[in-house]
C-alpha cells in the first residue's frame, strides 16, 4: 500500500496520546532494527512518527526521546543501548496486544483516508 502524505498526516492528527507513544515506540524498534515488519511497513510507520513532530508523551521524556531517535539515525552504534532501553521500557508499559492493535488501527485508518 502506497499512502499519500495527506492520508498519513490525517492518521497522525487522529492519534491519541497513547497512540503517539506507540508510534514513538515503533520508531525506536525501527531505529534499533528490532522491528519485524516488512521494510515497506517499517518505512511507513517511521514516516508516521515523523509526521507527529516533537509531540508530548506519557511514557517518555518527550524532548529526550525525539533527540535520541534523531541522533541514533545518524550514529546507531553510539546510541543502541539507550534506544534499546527506552524501547524495552515502553513495551513493558504498552504490551504486545496493544501494540498489535495500534498497528492494525493505523493500517485501517490509512486505508479509510485513502478511499476518501
Amino acid at each position: 500500500m502506497v499512502e499519500s502524505a495527506s492520508s498519513l498526516q490525517k492518521v497522525a492528527d487522529s492519534l491519541t496520546q497513547f497512540d503517539k507513544d506507540c508510534a514513538i515506540t515503533v520508531a525506536l524498534k525501527v531505529t534499533d532494527k528490532t522491528c519485524k515488519m516488512s521494510e515497506e511497513q517499517k518505512a511507513l510507520f517511521f514516516r508516521l512518527y515523523l509526521k507527529l513532530g516533537e509531540c508530548s508523551s506519557e511514557i517518555f521524556d518527550a524532548a529526550m526521546i525525539h533527540e535520541l531517535i534523531a541522533k541514533a539515525q545518524d550514529n546507531l552504534d553510539e546510541y543502541i543501548d539507550d534506544v534499546g532501553d527506552e524501547r524495552e521500557r515502553a513495551m513493558e508499559i504498552i504490551g504486545r496486544p496493544k501494540m498489535k492493535a495500534f498497528k492494525a488501527m493505523v493500517r485501517e485508518r490509512l486505508e479509510k483516508f485513502e478511499e476518501e
